[in-house]
């Protein structure tokens, strides 16, 4: 690498003499004296630095980098982590869902369907319906602990919401009402409230304990107590209000004196404190009227609104099952018409866009 190009190189990538690693971020001095590449500037932002064309800085900076990757490529590389755990892709899919809803992205959805498929036939017990942590190479390792429970429900009512006018939706629905059942059945402390980490007899662990604080992921408490309130407003679970409001009495204190520490149970306790509002749309599935209303319903941020289809068949009869309201919500006159309520009280069915807000 010639004198110039190494310069520019190291001023693009704030390389210095001394090493470019704050001592505040290293405490046990492992990278004293130490570089480690970042990029301070654009390119164009480096070229005006410099005073130098900005085609010129690019092609210096290919060519280093290019010096620098051959030269890495002889050392060993590290070992690639390349498992597939549920609770990430849990909360990848909730990601995927309401980006495809809200950008109306075909793909996206998609992929979150792909995802959601995946852990259904690679990482759920076919007998039991129980999940497994993660998987490699076609195996399975270890029972799967509360926040996959948790973090998979919430993408699959995300992904519902998303997809509720095509014809497999129904189906991402009631298999997060039945891990929501096993979820109860596994880490449930019925005597103190809320949800242990692991399940019980759990050979690696001496002692089960409750996260109860939202770092870089969000506590398996903090998302169940989210999917127990939706999933009572979509389908009128008392049940579940009563386990929500036992997490946010078990954490009572912290919301009360470092609530910073739990931004996703705030969420959910906000969530609980309004007025419970359900958009239900009685329609064919793809037919075009239907979709109409689906997307009015999607449009703008309604945090605290859930959506429901109910398509005169088996869906319509399934969620009828478990609250009978829905029974007699049908289109009018053969158009889809779409369903305003709070708590399940209902409005007059509309059959055009009308005002959402």
């Amino acid at each position: 690498m010639e004198e110039g190009a190494a310069a520019l190189f190291c001023e693009h990538y704030g390389v210095r003499a001394p090493g470019n690693v704050d001592p505040a971020s290293d405490p046990h001095g492992e990278l004293t004296g130490k570089n480690v590449l970042m990029q301070q500037r654009t390119v164009g932002g480096t070229a005006a630095y410099l005073g130098i064309p900005v085609e010129a800085v690019a092609e210096s900076l290919a060519a280093s980098r290019k010096i620098l990757f051959e030269t890495r490529s002889k050392r060993p590389r590290p070992h690639l982590d390349d498992k597939i755990l549920c609770a990430w892709n849990g909360l990848m899919i909730s990601a995927f869902a309401k980006a495809g809803a809200i950008l109306k992205n075909s793909e996206f959805l998609e992929i979150a369907e792909t995802a959601a498929q995946f852990i259904r036939v690679h990482l759920s017990d076919p007998s039991s319906g129980e999940l497994r942590r993660s998987w490699r190479e076609g195996k399975t390792l270890e029972k799967a602990f509360a926040e996959d429970y948790a973090f998979l429900i919430q993408g699959l009512l995300d992904l519902y919401e998303a997809t509720c006018g095509t014809l497999n939706s129904l189906g991402w629905l009631q298999w997060a009402v039945k891990l929501q059942s096993i979820m109860d059945r596994l880490f449930w402390d019925e005597s103190g409230g809320g949800y242990f980490s692991s399940a019980a007899g759990d050979p690696h662990l001496l002692v089960r304990l409750k996260e109860d604080y939202d770092g870089a992921e969000p506590s398996a408490n903090s998302v169940a107590a989210l999917n127990l309130l939706r999933l009572s407003r979509m389908l009128g679970d008392g049940e579940a209000v009563k386990k929500a409001e036992r997490i946010f009495s078990l954490s009572g204190r912290t919301l009360e004196g470092m609530p910073a520490a739990v931004p996703q149970l705030l969420v959910a306790l906000a969530y609980s404190l309004s007025a419970g509002r359900q958009i239900v749309v009685a329609g064919t599935p793809g037919a075009p009227d239907t979709e109409a209303l689906l997307a009015a319903a999607r449009k703008g941020f309604h945090p605290n609104q859930v959506l429901l289809l109910a398509d005169e068949g088996e869906g319509q009869r399934w969620i009828s099952e478990q609250n009978p309201i829905f029974a007699d919500m049908k289109p009018v006159h053969g158009k889809a018409a779409l369903y305003r309520c709070e708590n399940f009280t209902c409005s007059a069915p509309m059959t055009d866009l009308g005002n959402l807000d």
